[in-house]
């Protein structure tokens, strides 16, 4: 958890399994991308700034996920970049997330094989 003199993370994870959260975590180390772990979405709203560049990943499978809040949180930060993945045979969750206002939305093997680029891209300042 951060405090007000800490420094915000350019990707904010919202993940409950610990495995795959090891995954992202892992390769937004070897990129140099700070982050943080969420455990829920009130908590990773919480370390959202519009100071600079931040990309928000949303583990679709995440427990008591709040739609609701998802898109209010995005609409808060319309500058975020969010990426929400999830299994590709929850085409309810998938769309949902598409509803809630998320940039990308993935199935978690395309999500996982092209973290590396995904993150490198969502991080890129535009030229």
């Amino acid at each position: 958890m951060t405090n007000d003199t800490e420094p915000r993370s350019q990707i904010v994870i919202l993940c409950a399994d610990l495995m795959f959260q090891s995954q992202i975590t892992g390769a937004a180390r070897l990129q140099g991308f700070s982050f943080s772990c969420a455990l829920s979405l009130s908590q990773a709203s919480g370390q959202l700034t519009d100071e600079f560049p931040q990309v928000l990943i949303i583990d679709l499978n995440q427990p008591e996920l709040d739609w609701e809040v998802l898109a209010a949180t995005l609409q808060k930060h319309p500058q975020l970049t969010s990426i929400a993945y999830g299994p590709h045979i929850d085409t309810d969750k998938l769309q949902q997330a598409r509803d809630s206002g998320s940039n990308q939305v993935l199935p978690r093997s395309q999500f996982s094989a092209n973290l590396p680029r995904i993150l490198k891209t969502a991080l890129s300042p535009d030229d």
